[in-house]
């Protein structure tokens, strides 16, 4: 052989061991079995003497074969919890084997919808009867021949636990009740301790919908015995029965609330635990209020005590075999022992009967017995208190499980909601200290007087209203440091001496509004030590604010300067120019100054300081903004600098009014001046003279129609037209607007012509227009 294939059969060797260890790693089911065999297998041959079965059938679907919704299962070498025993599903039993690697929503159109009795129990319980689908049911008739109480185990698998599911669950149910009743049935699969059935949402893990989480076995991974998504813990039903009368019980599960019967689910009822109950005594736990004393013995045995010398009895202790005890032991005596202990007794007939009995101890308190601290807490000179606050400090472990006394060493009782005012210093006080109906014991416990926190003497503080706005804010908290040197201490504020005494709830808060004198008291409070309180009192003051110095900017003319007076009355002065707020400028009543923003800190005798701003400003030269000339009349428009404003034309005397009438024609000047009268601003205009006539005879007089005064004007136009309309001469930059009397370098005629003058003034938004007649005499 070479050593290749070698390899190759060595690879093939561990793979098939590989899949035989991955196979066992999963639950089997068979489905081969019928009806009467599935109930032999749960009742267990071993309990035959113990409980007859009768009228055995089973309901379900099946989907070619033997591929039904039940069957027998194992855990053939996996993990889970139940060894054997049968599988009632709501889709195919098969799929049930691990991995959990697919989702099971086995569905067929045909299968019978429903089962009327488990309708009737989810009415009953108030939980949703629609959709039910897909139902799977075991019934058989049992007698009890040997119990008044039967019980078997089972688990709920689905594939409905996903963990953002809280909305739909599978149902199932195990109804039993008399065969020959027409009671309705009793449901046996519940919540232990409850009425609530047993569901995916009932007990839950899931993050949104935490429910019953104790008996919640966990979602399952892709590495599990089952197929499914998660599951229950292993849970027992419970019922009570007649010895010798026949009960029909019916274990049904069916698809809920998903449309066309997905995602299936399944219950698993161990093998052999169809079970009589025997009582072992009732539960001593804490719920029901009786638990185990502390050093009390008490025995666990049947009640009544089982006739019958050939019986074997096997103990446990939290689902652990008690192998100390001997198997002919009908008793288990616990002294400060719990958990759930059960008993497994098996007759000489070959019978089971079980019993289970829950024991929880008495909680034991733990006792501080540190020396504890009273105080004279509502400063009335008895140091007292109430001793039921000292519950939780006394006994460290406290709940409403103890039941606490208080006596003087005399033995007299003290009322524990009421003052009690300690006499002595220190003072013992006996503490009884019990749970439930167990004999309580006694602790001296030992009260002392604290030490009261200190308080300093503290002067009246003064309060300046700073802004003169009538109040002003304080902060109780930056006075707690005055009122005491303690470090760590607690503050609370009061309004009145009587709140801050009793301390509480009556609190104000530390951020206060004072608009005259006040007072308000603060307590102080730190471990290990007795509270103090304070009056701390404001002196609410206001300062004084100059008259004489304006609140509007002070205007002054370029380069020249003011005085600053704040008038007298003040016990100091500090000026300050805001561009160097920390260099003080003057500390007299009056200064000198040129533009600037300047601050004078005013203190007045009764020690307040106000501050008080004045500007000082350049004053700004007025603009002519423009000169609108309308015929002969002007009107000046002025802005900045400061009104009211004055007028001049051509030099002549100052007027309020911005308009002149009558101007004559020609080159003017403007003057303004504004009220400041820092400086006069000028502006230079000119009127068009009009001319009517044009002897073009070289005399000198009036040789040209001159018009270059447009050359000032905005967008001029200067035209002359003959009687007949047509354009002889039209102005512009190049004949600078003056006519000759020619067109084209040629004399014209004698006559009579027309002329068009129209021109801009700056911001005027109307166009000066005018027309009229020029009479040209010539020579010719």
């Amino acid at each position: 052989m070479t050593r290749s294939k070698f390899f190759q059969l060595l690879l093939c060797f561990f793979s098939l061991i590989n899949i035989n260890l991955i196979k066992a790693q999963n639950i089997s089911v068979d489905t081969s079995l019928n009806a009467q065999q599935l109930v032999d297998k749960f009742i267990g041959a071993q309990n035959a003497s113990c409980i007859t079965v009768s009228n055995v059938s089973i309901s379900g679907w099946n989907f070619g074969g033997n591929d039904t919704s039940y069957g027998y299962f194992s855990r053939n070498g996996s993990s889970f919890e139940i060894d054997e025993g049968i599988i009632l599903s709501t889709g195919k039993a098969k799929d049930a084997e691990g991995p959990n690697s697919t989702l099971q929503s086995n569905f067929d159109s045909n299968w019978p919808a429903g089962d009327p009795d488990l309708v009737y129990i989810l009415s009953q319980a108030g939980l949703p009867t629609d959709n039910i689908l897909n139902a799977t049911y075991l019934e058989f008739d049992f007698v009890s021949l040997q119990s008044d109480k039967i019980s078997f185990d089972y688990m709920f698998l689905s594939e409905e636990y996903r963990d953002s599911n809280c909305r739909y669950s599978d149902a199932f149910a195990f109804l039993i009740k008399e065969a020959s009743s027409t009671d309705p049935y009793q449901n046996i699969a519940l919540v232990p301790g409850t009425n609530t059935p047993v569901t995916s949402l009932s007990i839950n893990g899931a993050t949104n919908c935490p429910r019953n989480v104790d008996y919640f076995g966990g979602f399952n991974g892709l590495v599990s015995p089952t197929n499914f998504n998660g599951q229950t813990k292993v849970l027992k039903a419970n019922a009570t029965v007649k010895k010798g009368v026949t009960y029909h019980i019916k274990l049904v599960i069916a698809d809920h609330g998903d449309a066309n019967g997905l995602y299936d689910s399944a219950v698993f009822l161990k093998s052999g635990s169809f079970t009589g109950n025997i009582n072992i005594g009732n539960d001593l736990t804490i719920d029901n209020a009786d638990p185990l004393c502390e050093n009390v013995p008490y025995r666990i045995q049947p009640n009544p005590i089982i006739n019958d010398p050939s019986a074997k009895y096997t103990w446990f202790k939290n689902g652990v075999a008690i192998t100390s005890i001997p198997p002919s032991q009908s008793y288990y005596d616990v002294v400060n022992e719990e958990g759930d202990f059960s008993v497994e007794v098996t007759l000489g007939s070959g019978c089971r009967l079980e019993g289970y009995v829950k024991i929880e101890k008495v909680p034991v308190a733990n006792i501080n017995t540190t020396p504890i601290q009273v105080c004279d807490n509502d400063f009335d000179g008895k140091y007292s208190a109430v001793l039921s606050d000292f519950n939780s400090q006394i006994i460290t472990n406290f709940s409403r499980d103890f039941k606490v006394s208080y006596y003087t060493t005399s033995g007299a009782l003290i009322d524990p909601d009421k003052e009690f005012v300690f006499t002595s210093n220190p003072q013992t006080i006996n503490v009884s200290v019990g749970a439930f109906s167990c004999t309580p014991k006694i602790y001296p416990v030992q009260f002392y007087y604290g030490t009261q926190l200190t308080v300093n003497s503290i002067p009246v503080y003064p309060i300046c209203d700073d802004e003169l706005n009538g109040s002003e804010d304080v902060n109780l908290a930056d006075y707690v440091a005055l009122i005491t040197n303690e470090t760590g201490v607690t503050p609370t504020y009061f309004a009145t001496e009587t709140q801050a005494k009793i301390g509480g709830s009556s609190t104000i808060s530390s951020l206060q509004t004072i608009s005259t004198d006040k007072s308000f008291f603060i307590r102080i409070e730190k471990a290990g030590f007795c509270p103090n309180y304070k009056e701390v009192k404001f002196n609410f003051k206001k300062p004084n604010q100059s008259t004489t110095l304006p609140n509007d900017p002070i205007t002054i003319c370029k380069g020249a300067t003011t005085i600053l007076d704040a008038g007298m009355g003040f016990t100091s002065y500090d000026w300050y120019n805001e561009a160097a707020p920390t260099v003080s400028i003057s500390n007299l009543d009056k200064i000198t100054v040129g533009v600037g923003n300047y601050f004078v800190i005013l203190t007045s005798p009764n020690g307040c300081s106000f501050k008080q701003s004045v500007i000082v400003e350049e004053a700004i030269e007025p603009v002519i903004d423009n000169v609108l000339i309308e015929g002969t009349t002007v009107t000046v428009l002025v802005s900045g600098g400061t009104a009211p404003y004055q007028y001049a034309l051509d030099g002549g005397s100052y007027q309020s009014s911005n308009i002149f009438t009558n101007v004559d024609l020609g080159n003017h000047t403007v003057f303004v001046q504004d009220a400041n009268g820092c400086s006069i601003i000028t502006k230079d205009f000119s009127l068009i003279n009009i001319q009517n006539i044009i002897t073009p005879n070289h005399d000198g007089i009036n040789d040209v129609i001159n018009y270059s005064s447009l050359l000032t004007k905005l967008e001029p136009r200067f035209e002359i037209y003959d009687r007949n309309g047509i354009l002889v001469f039209k102005g512009d930059v190049n004949n600078q607007f003056v006519w000759a009397g020619t067109l084209n370098g040629r004399i014209l005629p004698t006559a009579t012509y027309w002329y068009i003058i129209e021109w801009n003034e700056s911001g005027n938004p109307q166009r000066t227009k005018l027309t009229g007649w020029i009479l040209l005499k010539n020579r010719n």
